[in-house]
Protein backbone atom coordinates (compact mmCIF):
# COMPACT_ATOMS: atom_id res chain seq x y z
CA UNK A 1 0.00 0.00 0.00
CA UNK A 2 1.53 3.66 -0.83
CA UNK A 3 1.53 5.79 1.47
CA UNK A 4 -0.82 8.15 2.54
CA UNK A 5 -0.18 11.98 3.33
CA UNK A 6 -1.61 12.54 6.24
CA UNK A 7 -2.72 15.88 8.11
CA UNK A 8 -3.08 15.76 11.82
CA UNK A 9 -4.21 17.97 14.04
CA UNK A 10 -3.05 17.85 17.46
CA UNK A 11 -3.04 20.05 20.63
CA UNK A 12 -3.07 20.54 24.62
CA UNK A 13 -6.78 20.32 24.27
CA UNK A 14 -9.90 22.80 24.97
CA UNK A 15 -7.86 25.04 21.99
CA UNK A 16 -10.02 24.36 19.25
CA UNK A 17 -8.59 21.68 17.44
CA UNK A 18 -12.61 19.65 17.39
CA UNK A 19 -13.84 22.87 15.67
CA UNK A 20 -10.70 23.46 13.70
CA UNK A 21 -10.63 19.82 12.19
CA UNK A 22 -14.63 19.66 11.37
CA UNK A 23 -14.25 23.31 9.58
CA UNK A 24 -11.20 22.39 7.53
CA UNK A 25 -12.74 18.86 7.09
CA UNK A 26 -15.52 20.73 4.66
CA UNK A 27 -12.60 21.45 2.05
CA UNK A 28 -12.41 19.00 -0.78
CA UNK A 29 -8.22 18.79 -1.01
CA UNK A 30 -8.79 16.65 3.22
CA UNK A 31 -10.93 13.46 3.89
CA UNK A 32 -11.40 13.65 7.45
CA UNK A 33 -11.38 10.82 9.75
CA UNK A 34 -14.41 11.15 12.46
CA UNK A 35 -12.67 12.57 15.56
CA UNK A 36 -11.01 9.56 18.31
CA UNK A 37 -12.61 6.94 15.72
CA UNK A 38 -8.81 6.07 14.97
CA UNK A 39 -5.58 7.39 17.10
CA UNK A 40 -2.15 6.63 15.33
CA UNK A 41 -0.97 7.16 18.50
CA UNK A 42 -2.38 4.28 20.24
CA UNK A 43 -1.66 2.11 16.85
CA UNK A 44 2.02 2.66 17.81
CA UNK A 45 1.70 1.56 21.34
CA UNK A 46 -0.58 -1.64 20.08
CA UNK A 47 1.89 -2.51 17.21
CA UNK A 48 4.79 -2.25 18.80
CA UNK A 49 3.51 -4.46 21.46
CA UNK A 50 2.15 -7.12 19.28
CA UNK A 51 5.11 -6.85 16.72
CA UNK A 52 8.42 -5.88 18.74
CA UNK A 53 7.55 -7.86 22.01
CA UNK A 54 7.15 -11.09 20.98
CA UNK A 55 9.94 -10.86 18.38
CA UNK A 56 12.13 -8.04 19.22
CA UNK A 57 14.00 -8.79 15.91
CA UNK A 58 10.99 -6.77 14.25
CA UNK A 59 12.51 -3.26 13.05
CA UNK A 60 11.31 0.43 14.17
CA UNK A 61 10.75 0.41 10.17
CA UNK A 62 8.19 -2.64 9.94
CA UNK A 63 6.33 -1.26 12.86
CA UNK A 64 6.42 2.18 10.98
CA UNK A 65 4.95 0.38 7.72
CA UNK A 66 2.47 -1.36 9.61
CA UNK A 67 1.08 1.70 11.50
CA UNK A 68 0.76 3.43 8.03
CA UNK A 69 -1.06 0.19 6.65
CA UNK A 70 -3.75 -0.50 8.79
CA UNK A 71 -4.02 3.71 9.67
CA UNK A 72 -4.65 4.17 5.64
CA UNK A 73 -7.24 1.13 5.34
CA UNK A 74 -8.86 2.16 8.18
CA UNK A 75 -9.00 5.87 7.80
CA UNK A 76 -10.54 4.97 4.34
CA UNK A 77 -13.01 3.15 5.20
CA UNK A 78 -14.31 5.90 7.41
CA UNK A 79 -13.13 9.02 5.50
CA UNK A 80 -14.18 7.96 2.12
CA UNK A 81 -11.37 8.49 -1.36
CA UNK A 82 -9.41 11.04 -2.47
CA UNK A 83 -7.44 13.95 -0.61
CA UNK A 84 -4.97 14.09 2.39
CA UNK A 85 -6.56 12.16 5.76
CA UNK A 86 -7.60 14.79 8.45
CA UNK A 87 -7.07 13.21 11.79
CA UNK A 88 -7.24 14.77 15.13
CA UNK A 89 -6.50 13.81 18.57
CA UNK A 90 -5.37 15.75 22.07
CA UNK A 91 -3.10 15.45 24.63
CA UNK A 92 -0.46 13.11 23.26
CA UNK A 93 2.42 15.13 22.89
CA UNK A 94 4.92 12.33 23.75
CA UNK A 95 4.54 10.70 20.17
CA UNK A 96 4.47 13.76 18.01
CA UNK A 97 7.87 13.21 16.96
CA UNK A 98 6.71 9.61 16.23
CA UNK A 99 3.94 10.86 13.55
CA UNK A 100 6.43 12.98 12.04
CA UNK A 101 9.18 9.98 11.56
CA UNK A 102 6.88 7.06 11.10
CA UNK A 103 4.19 9.37 8.78
CA UNK A 104 6.98 10.76 6.37
CA UNK A 105 4.67 13.03 4.41
CA UNK A 106 2.19 13.94 7.14
CA UNK A 107 2.07 17.58 8.18
CA UNK A 108 1.43 18.86 12.07
CA UNK A 109 -1.20 21.68 13.02
CA UNK A 110 -0.45 22.20 17.10
CA UNK A 111 -2.95 24.55 18.69
CA UNK A 112 -1.66 25.86 22.08
CA UNK A 113 -3.84 28.44 24.04
CA UNK A 114 -2.42 30.57 27.12
CA UNK A 115 -2.84 28.55 30.60
CA UNK A 116 -5.24 31.37 32.39
CA UNK A 117 -7.69 30.68 29.45
CA UNK A 118 -7.27 26.79 28.77
CA UNK A 119 -7.57 26.30 33.29
CA UNK A 120 -10.46 28.07 33.21
CA UNK A 121 -12.35 25.88 29.86
CA UNK A 122 -10.91 22.77 31.59
CA UNK A 123 -12.63 23.37 34.23
CA UNK A 124 -16.15 24.73 32.77
CA UNK A 125 -15.84 21.46 30.50
CA UNK A 126 -15.50 19.18 33.43
CA UNK A 127 -18.47 21.37 35.42
CA UNK A 128 -20.85 21.70 32.49
CA UNK A 129 -19.86 18.86 29.78
CA UNK A 130 -18.94 16.14 31.48
CA UNK A 131 -19.88 16.64 35.51
CA UNK A 132 -16.85 13.88 36.82
CA UNK A 133 -18.17 11.67 34.04
CA UNK A 134 -14.18 10.56 34.35
CA UNK A 135 -14.57 9.94 38.03
CA UNK A 136 -12.65 13.12 39.49
CA UNK A 137 -13.15 16.37 39.19
CA UNK A 138 -10.99 18.96 38.02
CA UNK A 139 -9.69 21.50 40.22
CA UNK A 140 -6.95 24.11 39.61
CA UNK A 141 -3.80 23.02 40.10
CA UNK A 142 -4.43 19.55 38.40
CA UNK A 143 -5.60 21.48 35.40
CA UNK A 144 -2.43 23.86 35.49
CA UNK A 145 -0.18 20.83 36.02
CA UNK A 146 -1.88 19.31 32.98
CA UNK A 147 -1.02 22.01 30.92
CA UNK A 148 2.31 22.80 31.57
CA UNK A 149 3.13 19.03 31.28
CA UNK A 150 1.55 18.85 27.70
CA UNK A 151 3.53 21.97 26.30
CA UNK A 152 6.71 20.92 28.10
CA UNK A 153 6.05 17.38 26.45
CA UNK A 154 5.79 19.31 22.77
CA UNK A 155 8.76 21.75 23.63
CA UNK A 156 10.76 18.78 24.45
CA UNK A 157 9.86 17.04 21.40
CA UNK A 158 12.03 16.71 18.16
CA UNK A 159 8.74 18.13 16.83
CA UNK A 160 8.98 21.49 17.91
CA UNK A 161 10.31 23.48 15.56
CA UNK A 162 10.02 21.18 12.83
CA UNK A 163 9.53 22.12 8.99
CA UNK A 164 6.33 19.75 9.21
CA UNK A 165 4.79 21.42 12.05
CA UNK A 166 2.97 24.54 11.79
CA UNK A 167 2.33 25.95 15.33
CA UNK A 168 -1.52 27.74 16.20
CA UNK A 169 -2.45 29.91 18.58
CA UNK A 170 -6.38 29.72 19.98
CA UNK A 171 -6.54 33.07 20.56
CA UNK A 172 -5.24 33.77 16.76
CA UNK A 173 -8.40 31.57 16.02
CA UNK A 174 -10.38 32.82 17.48
CA UNK A 175 -10.10 36.53 17.13
CA UNK A 176 -9.23 36.08 13.06
CA UNK A 177 -10.20 32.85 11.59
CA UNK A 178 -9.80 33.44 8.06
CA UNK A 179 -6.49 35.07 8.60
CA UNK A 180 -5.31 31.62 10.42
CA UNK A 181 -7.32 29.40 8.72
CA UNK A 182 -5.32 30.90 5.78
CA UNK A 183 -2.04 30.69 6.72
CA UNK A 184 -3.20 26.55 7.27
CA UNK A 185 -4.14 26.37 4.17
CA UNK A 186 -1.06 27.53 2.78
CA UNK A 187 1.01 25.62 5.37
CA UNK A 188 -0.82 22.38 3.66
CA UNK A 189 -0.73 23.63 0.21
CA UNK A 190 -4.39 23.80 -0.29
CA UNK A 191 -6.57 26.48 -1.74
CA UNK A 192 -7.76 28.82 0.98
CA UNK A 193 -11.78 28.11 0.18
CA UNK A 194 -14.40 30.26 1.81
CA UNK A 195 -15.38 28.02 4.26
CA UNK A 196 -18.32 28.52 6.58
CA UNK A 197 -17.84 30.77 9.25
CA UNK A 198 -15.47 29.14 12.22
CA UNK A 199 -17.05 28.65 15.72
CA UNK A 200 -16.01 30.52 18.99
CA UNK A 201 -15.36 29.60 22.47
CA UNK A 202 -18.15 27.86 24.47
CA UNK A 203 -19.98 30.32 26.49
CA UNK A 204 -21.44 28.73 29.65
CA UNK A 205 -24.51 30.86 32.45
CA UNK A 206 -22.46 29.97 35.13
CA UNK A 207 -18.85 29.31 34.42
CA UNK A 208 -15.62 29.23 36.52
CA UNK A 209 -13.24 31.85 36.52
CA UNK A 210 -10.06 31.86 38.48
CA UNK A 211 -9.64 34.47 41.28
CA UNK A 212 -6.72 37.09 41.54
CA UNK A 213 -4.44 34.32 43.81
CA UNK A 214 -4.87 31.76 40.93
CA UNK A 215 -4.13 33.93 38.50
CA UNK A 216 -0.76 35.21 39.95
CA UNK A 217 -0.20 31.90 40.44
CA UNK A 218 -0.37 30.42 37.35
CA UNK A 219 1.38 32.97 34.99
CA UNK A 220 4.29 32.97 37.21
CA UNK A 221 4.91 29.31 37.64
CA UNK A 222 4.23 28.74 33.52
CA UNK A 223 6.63 32.04 32.52
CA UNK A 224 9.18 29.90 31.14
CA UNK A 225 6.75 27.78 28.84
CA UNK A 226 4.43 30.43 28.14
CA UNK A 227 7.58 32.64 26.74
CA UNK A 228 9.32 29.33 24.67
CA UNK A 229 5.40 28.89 23.30
CA UNK A 230 6.32 33.15 21.76
CA UNK A 231 2.90 34.43 24.03
CA UNK A 232 4.02 37.97 24.94
CA UNK A 233 3.40 38.90 28.64
CA UNK A 234 2.40 42.29 27.79
CA UNK A 235 -1.24 40.32 26.63
CA UNK A 236 -1.81 38.77 30.24
CA UNK A 237 -2.25 39.95 33.39
CA UNK A 238 -2.85 38.54 36.99
CA UNK A 239 -6.27 40.81 37.51
CA UNK A 240 -8.93 39.05 36.96
CA UNK A 241 -11.87 40.90 34.31
CA UNK A 242 -14.68 42.85 35.65
CA UNK A 243 -17.01 40.17 33.97
CA UNK A 244 -15.63 37.69 36.12
CA UNK A 245 -15.75 38.87 39.42
CA UNK A 246 -18.79 37.70 40.33
CA UNK A 247 -18.12 34.08 39.27
CA UNK A 248 -14.96 33.30 41.35
CA UNK A 249 -16.87 32.39 44.19
CA UNK A 250 -18.48 29.67 43.02
CA UNK A 251 -16.82 26.19 42.94
CA UNK A 252 -15.36 26.31 46.16
CA UNK A 253 -13.80 22.98 45.94
CA UNK A 254 -12.27 23.52 42.48
CA UNK A 255 -10.05 25.87 43.68
CA UNK A 256 -6.14 26.38 44.89
CA UNK A 257 -6.45 25.38 48.00
CA UNK A 258 -2.40 23.55 47.89
CA UNK A 259 0.75 24.29 45.30
CA UNK A 260 2.27 21.64 43.67
CA UNK A 261 6.03 21.79 44.03
CA UNK A 262 6.40 21.98 40.25
CA UNK A 263 3.83 21.80 37.29
CA UNK A 264 5.88 19.40 35.13
CA UNK A 265 5.50 16.22 35.50
CA UNK A 266 9.39 15.03 34.44
CA UNK A 267 10.00 17.77 38.09
CA UNK A 268 7.39 15.84 39.64
CA UNK A 269 8.84 12.78 39.24
CA UNK A 270 12.38 13.81 39.29
CA UNK A 271 11.52 15.54 43.08
CA UNK A 272 9.28 11.90 43.98
CA UNK A 273 12.43 10.20 43.67
CA UNK A 274 14.97 12.15 44.62
CA UNK A 275 12.89 12.01 48.07
CA UNK A 276 13.04 8.20 47.73
CA UNK A 277 16.60 8.41 48.07
CA UNK A 278 16.95 10.68 51.18
CA UNK A 279 14.51 7.95 52.31
CA UNK A 280 16.91 5.58 52.02
CA UNK A 281 15.30 3.91 49.19
CA UNK A 282 17.62 1.94 46.43
CA UNK A 283 15.33 0.41 44.30
CA UNK A 284 11.18 1.61 43.12
CA UNK A 285 8.73 1.47 40.82
CA UNK A 286 6.17 3.45 39.54
CA UNK A 287 2.38 3.28 40.01
CA UNK A 288 0.08 3.62 36.89
CA UNK A 289 0.88 3.44 33.00
CA UNK A 290 -0.78 5.91 31.94
CA UNK A 291 -1.03 9.68 30.42
CA UNK A 292 1.23 10.67 33.18
CA UNK A 293 3.71 8.16 32.82
CA UNK A 294 4.05 8.78 28.93
CA UNK A 295 5.30 11.99 29.22
CA UNK A 296 7.18 11.41 31.44
CA UNK A 297 9.50 8.06 31.56
CA UNK A 298 11.58 8.98 28.26
CA UNK A 299 13.19 11.79 30.82
CA UNK A 300 14.78 9.63 33.97
CA UNK A 301 18.03 9.03 32.53
CA UNK A 302 19.91 10.85 35.97
CA UNK A 303 17.61 9.44 38.44
CA UNK A 304 18.94 9.04 41.99
CA UNK A 305 17.62 5.89 42.55
CA UNK A 306 16.96 2.59 40.03
CA UNK A 307 13.43 1.89 38.55
CA UNK A 308 12.59 -1.65 38.43
CA UNK A 309 9.10 -0.74 36.48
CA UNK A 310 5.86 0.74 35.56
CA UNK A 311 3.39 -1.42 37.65
CA UNK A 312 -0.37 -1.23 36.12
CA UNK A 313 -3.11 -3.40 37.26
CA UNK A 314 -4.48 -4.03 33.60
CA UNK A 315 -3.44 -7.05 32.12
CA UNK A 316 -3.07 -6.10 28.91
CA UNK A 317 -0.04 -4.02 29.14
CA UNK A 318 1.79 -6.50 30.99
CA UNK A 319 5.30 -7.37 29.24
CA UNK A 320 4.66 -3.63 27.32
CA UNK A 321 7.14 -0.82 27.34
CA UNK A 322 6.98 3.08 28.63
CA UNK A 323 10.43 4.18 26.99
CA UNK A 324 13.20 2.25 28.53
CA UNK A 325 10.66 0.59 31.31
CA UNK A 326 8.63 -2.62 31.27
CA UNK A 327 5.16 -2.76 32.52
CA UNK A 328 4.59 -5.53 35.36
CA UNK A 329 1.35 -5.71 37.31
CA UNK A 330 1.81 -4.87 40.64
CA UNK A 331 2.07 -8.70 42.20
CA UNK A 332 5.61 -8.47 41.01
CA UNK A 333 6.46 -6.06 43.13
CA UNK A 334 8.46 -8.14 45.84
CA UNK A 335 9.89 -10.71 43.40
CA UNK A 336 11.49 -6.92 41.51
CA UNK A 337 12.81 -6.20 45.35
CA UNK A 338 10.95 -2.76 44.70
CA UNK A 339 11.37 -0.98 48.29
CA UNK A 340 8.37 1.80 47.15
CA UNK A 341 6.57 2.88 44.50
CA UNK A 342 5.82 6.71 43.09
CA UNK A 343 2.25 7.18 41.76
CA UNK A 344 2.19 8.38 38.53
CA UNK A 345 -0.92 10.52 38.04
CA UNK A 346 -2.26 14.28 37.52
CA UNK A 347 -5.78 13.64 39.07
CA UNK A 348 -5.64 10.07 41.08
CA UNK A 349 -2.97 10.17 43.58
CA UNK A 350 -5.20 9.85 46.70
CA UNK A 351 -6.77 6.82 44.91
CA UNK A 352 -3.65 5.28 43.37
CA UNK A 353 -2.31 5.38 47.15
CA UNK A 354 -5.34 3.86 48.75
CA UNK A 355 -5.31 0.99 45.90
CA UNK A 356 -1.68 0.15 46.44
CA UNK A 357 -2.23 -0.36 50.25
CA UNK A 358 -5.91 -2.21 50.09
CA UNK A 359 -5.30 -4.17 47.30
CA UNK A 360 -1.41 -4.51 46.22
CA UNK A 361 1.55 -5.34 48.90
CA UNK A 362 1.30 -3.27 51.98
CA UNK A 363 4.81 -3.90 52.96
CA UNK A 364 5.96 -1.51 50.00
CA UNK A 365 5.86 1.72 50.98
CA UNK A 366 4.36 4.57 49.05
CA UNK A 367 6.66 7.94 47.88
CA UNK A 368 3.42 10.44 46.77
CA UNK A 369 4.57 12.73 44.01
CA UNK A 370 3.07 15.76 45.98
CA UNK A 371 1.60 16.61 49.15
CA UNK A 372 -1.94 17.79 48.45
CA UNK A 373 -3.63 18.27 51.50
CA UNK A 374 -6.70 20.50 51.65
CA UNK A 375 -5.40 23.67 53.55
CA UNK A 376 -6.42 27.12 53.97
CA UNK A 377 -5.54 29.01 50.44
CA UNK A 378 -4.62 31.84 51.99
CA UNK A 379 -2.37 29.29 54.04
CA UNK A 380 -1.26 27.83 51.54
CA UNK A 381 -0.72 30.41 48.84
CA UNK A 382 0.52 33.93 49.87
CA UNK A 383 -0.52 36.68 48.03
CA UNK A 384 1.87 39.12 48.46
CA UNK A 385 3.98 40.94 45.83
CA UNK A 386 7.07 39.26 47.39
CA UNK A 387 5.16 35.53 47.14
CA UNK A 388 4.16 36.36 43.89
CA UNK A 389 6.59 38.76 42.16
CA UNK A 390 5.37 40.87 38.71
CA UNK A 391 5.63 39.10 35.76
CA UNK A 392 8.68 39.92 33.71
CA UNK A 393 7.68 42.60 31.05
CA UNK A 394 9.73 41.95 28.11
CA UNK A 395 8.41 42.07 24.77
CA UNK A 396 8.71 39.00 22.85
CA UNK A 397 9.20 38.52 19.19
CA UNK A 398 7.66 34.70 17.54
CA UNK A 399 8.21 31.89 19.05
CA UNK A 400 11.47 29.84 19.08
CA UNK A 401 13.45 29.88 16.25
CA UNK A 402 12.15 27.43 13.45
CA UNK A 403 8.89 27.36 15.23
CA UNK A 404 6.57 27.75 12.35
CA UNK A 405 3.33 29.85 13.57
CA UNK A 406 0.49 31.91 12.59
Amino acid sequence: MRDEKVVFIRGSGRCGSKNLVTHLGQHPALAHVPVNQVLPEELIDWTRHRLQVPDPRVSDEAVAAACRAYFAAYGRTLAGTGGSLLQKSTMNAHHLGTLLEYWPEAKVIYLVRHPLGWVEALLNADIHDYAGLYGYEAAVADSAMRWCSELWAYLRSPAFGHPRLLQVYFEDLVGDPRRTVGAICRFLDIEDLSLPPYGGPEVFDKPFALDQTERRWIIESTTEVVERLGYNPDDWTSVVPSENESWVESYPHRRLHAIPPALDAVELLRRALAEAAQRGYKRVGLFGAGYFARLACSHLDDSPVEIACVFDENPTLRNSQIAAFSIRTPDAASELGVEAVIPTTFVHQDKLIQRWRETCDRRISVVPLWNDERVDPQASCATSDKAFPAARRTRLGSASSGTRDC
